[in-house]
């Protein structure tokens, strides 16, 4: 590539960074104001404190009451599944590994 094919390329990058440049402060600033008036959360917080305390309370509820039970349960049925899986492998591991040896 010649010279002058160089600078003419390196001219149109220019042209192409100004251009991708040009108005991007304007534009950050309009997102960043629509950003600050629509997702204004100590305002949202109000709007929604009822239900925000309805969904605390059920959820407090469900862990004070129901959650540990839940998770108890599945300890105590799940463990032993968990332990008769892994035994149930290495069997057939150690199965195919005689059968192959």
């Amino acid at each position: 590539m010649s010279t002058e094919d160089q600078d003419h390329v390196r001219a149109h990058i220019e042209l192409a960074i100004e251009r991708a440049r040009d108005g991007v402060s304007e534009r950050i600033d309009e997102i960043d104001r629509r950003l600050r008036s629509n997702l204004d959360f100590p305002k949202m917080a109000s709007d929604h404190a009822p239900q925000l305390m309805a969904a605390g309370a059920a959820f407090g509820f469900l862990l004070g009451f129901g959650v540990p039970k839940v998770l108890f349960r599945t300890v105590q049925l799940g463990v032993p599944i968990l332990i008769a899986i892994k035994i149930a492998q290495n069997r057939s591991e150690h199965a195919i590994e005689d059968h192959f040896a």
